[in-house]
């Protein structure tokens, strides 16, 4: 089943439990062989498949020790570089945004004036 906007909070849990579950089986471990890997209680591994609320560092240990930890990145892409890296990496230096203003002149340092 598709995980959509119209589903629930627990629908969405259940969901993922059950995807969890199913990641499991197919590389033929049991729970309990996943709770030791994941370095967390069966019961832990439980709540996750049966999609019951958990904490989000579990989840993260139990697909870590599956192998498929990589699955959150596609769930969750890091944005892409910055324009602005992305010009000072080809050597362009950044332009100020109004044109015609010129750059501020340096001024003197600055003394106490009782100085000659």
């Amino acid at each position: 089943m598709a995980i959509t906007s119209l589903m629930t909070d627990e629908a969405v849990l259940v969901e993922l439990g059950q995807r969890l579950a199913r990641a499991r089986l197919s590389q033929g471990i049991t729970q309990e062989q996943l709770a030791d890997a994941a370095g967390v209680s069966k019961r832990t591994v439980q709540r996750l498949e049966d999609g019951t609320p958990a904490q989000l560092a579990n989840l993260i240990r139990c697909l870590r020790a599956l192998g498929r930890l990589d699955a959150l990145d596609v769930m969750l892409p890091s944005d892409g570089p910055n324009p602005i890296d992305l010009l000072e990496r080809r050597g362009h230096p950044r332009q100020r945004a109004r044109p015609g203003v010129a750059e501020p002149t340096p001024a003197k340092p600055w003394t106490w004036g009782d100085e000659q």
